[in-house]
């Protein structure tokens, strides 16, 4: 946050003087509004004539904070964004842009009637009462009118997460023009950046570029595996989509760098030696000069279509390797952020916090079932967490449990349960097997046998479902999972970083034991262990030799 040591520009305290001098509002008022100044001054660690009056700046700590971890309560966290802009607005220190009471045009609301479904009508709201009140009709909607919105959001609101609204409104508009033909609505290209650069358009490369990238990543899924020239084994679809991926962000690096996208007749185009010295070369510049995952991977890419679909002499591959091999190699072990992530539960107060969220979440949720269908969802999160706790799955793992399949019971109801995954169905081809404590078996029981047949009329085949019955995606589960983490315990934690927690955890108590981790993680080779994760055990080491300098000190030598 931006102190405003200066003096020269506004800052909180100018609102404070504009909200003092407010005759139109109550003293009531005026004091919830001069308390949510005060209160998010107070979260900066600062005096409000000292925090710079910058809109984005208290966008991005409202977007950035957590409650819990700020130390306020829930109740003065609902109210403070809109009670800050309110004073703002106030204040006259800034006009502030508000739509909640305009009404809509008769075009907008009868298009909006029409979109029942959530995901269109839920995403455009406010875009559609903005619109109407400029009296911009649907059909008159494009990239431009979108553009304008988010630049008045930004100049003159504090909405959250405005950085993911335009994409939002664009995905919901697009939607919506899908699916009502009739009403003659423009589609808006959905735009992705790389650094900061728009994506080049995907249907503005040659026909013959787009045919054979389809092409590939159908020879890729191996359609027909007796075919003379099909792939060894087929990519996994998540692999084929990263691959997409990486490919647009490769033509989005070599046009950037100067090539014509024209040229780029097919993806032999992309390996050839001097683009795919641009396409690193630019990557690299723009990421600060140096060699990220992304970047790594998307050269990784090319040099496999390189060998397996271009089929480039074995010289030529070579001299693409080494073109990638001179950015240097990516660091072995934990990523920074991860790194980061795991010093919080250093903390054993946070720790403890985490371990005791299922308990506190299944009280709750079975407590409020009668009357909401959502604690149906709570008691599944609470699920998710106490298994990844004891048993840190991958997350496909995890989404895809089955009661059938995957969960049995041994000994009987009320002992130990056993979580069961065979070789084929893991990425290392490795088979698992945990047993979950009598308190998650139980739950797991209940929660099949009696909470889901009440919410959804019949018991699950599987562990995670909606409320519909029908199976919780993996993004939608790992979100709930990373999302009740944050709200209950103040820290971002996916559920892959479950997985580096289990290993910090067993490491912290027993030094030296990879071998406990390797067999937790399911990984092959205890050597990924130990390079994933001797930082983790070094730093136990090195507590244990400044205890042993302070006994020499005090001079016990044994």
């Amino acid at each position: 946050m931006t102190e405003n040591n200066s003096q020269t520009g506004p800052s909180l305290q100018d609102v404070l003087d504009g909200l003092a001098s407010n005759s139109r509002d109550s003293d009531t008022r005026r004091r919830d509004l001069r308390s949510a100044v005060v209160c998010f001054a107070a979260l900066v660690d600062s005096s409000p004539a000292h925090v710079s009056f910058d809109l984005a700046a208290i966008r991005s700590v409202l977007d950035l904070m957590v409650p819990i971890r700020a130390k306020i309560s829930r109740k003065r966290w609902a109210n403070l964004r809109s009670d800050l802009s309110a004073a703002i607005a106030a204040s006259g220190l800034c006009p502030m842009l508000k739509t909640s009471k305009v009404e809509l045009s008769e075009s907008w609301a009868f298009l909006l009637d029409k979109a029942k479904a959530p995901k269109m009508r839920d995403g455009l709201s406010r875009f559609a009462r903005w619109a109407s009140e400029r009296q911009i009709a649907p059909r008159n909607v494009n990239r431009e009118v979108v553009d304008r919105f988010i630049s008045e959001l930004k100049s003159a609101s504090l909405v959250r997460k405005i950085a993911e609204l335009s994409q939002t409104i664009v995905r919901s508009w697009n939607r919506v023009a899908r699916s009502f033909p009739e009403e003659s609505l423009q589609p808006i290209e959905v735009r992705r950046r790389i650094n900061g650069v728009p994506r080049f358009p995907w249907q503005d490369l040659p026909t013959s570029f787009r045919e054979d990238v389809d092409d590939y990543l159908k020879w890729a899924s191996v359609p027909d595996p007796l075919d003379e020239n099909a792939r060894h084994t087929p990519l996994a679809p998540k692999t084929r989509r990263l691959q997409r991926d990486h490919l647009h962000s490769a033509v989005t690096a070599a046009v950037a760098a100067g090539i014509d996208g024209n040229q780029l007749v097919g993806l032999r185009s992309l390996v050839e030696l001097e683009i795919f010295k641009k396409i690193l070369r630019y990557r690299w510049e723009s990421e600060g000069r140096k060699l990220t995952a992304y970047t790594h991977g998307l050269a990784g890419s090319l040099i496999a279509i390189a060998k397996e679909w271009v089929s480039v002499p074995s010289d030529a591959l070579a001299t693409l390797r080494a073109i990638r091999h001179k950015l240097g190699v990516l660091p072995i072990g934990l990523t920074d952020k991860n790194k980061n992530l795991l010093r919080h539960f250093n903390d054993k107060g946070l720790l403890r916090m985490l371990v005791n969220l299922p308990d506190r979440l299944w009280r709750h949720a079975v407590g409020e079932l009668k009357t909401s269908r959502r604690e149906f969802i709570d008691l599944q999160n609470a699920l998710a967490i106490d298994i990844l706790l004891v048993a840190p799955l991958r997350m496909k793992n995890l989404t895809a449990l089955s009661f059938d399949e995957h969960i049995h019971w041994p000994e009987g109801q009320g002992k130990p349960a056993i979580v069961v995954f065979k070789s084929d169905e893991t990425k290392n081809k490795v088979s698992l097997e945990f047993e979950l404590p009598p308190v998650i078996s139980d739950r797991l029981h209940v929660l099949r046998n009696k909470i889901a047949p009440m919410v959804t009329g019949k018991r699950p085949d599987r562990l995670f479902v909606t409320w519909r019955g029908k199976p919780r995606t993996q993004a939608a589960l790992a979100v709930a999972i990373e999302k009740t983490v944050l709200k209950y315990v103040g820290v971002r934690l996916t559920p892959h970083q479950f997985r580096h927690l289990a290993a910090k955890i067993i490491l912290d108590r027993n030094p030296g034991a990879f071998e406990l981790v390797r067999e937790l993680m399911g990984h092959k080779n205890i050597q990924t262990t130990i390079n994933f994760y001797a930082g983790i055990d070094t730093k136990r080491a090195g507590r244990a030799q400044v205890q042993l300098i302070a006994k020499i000190k005090r001079g016990d030598t044994e």
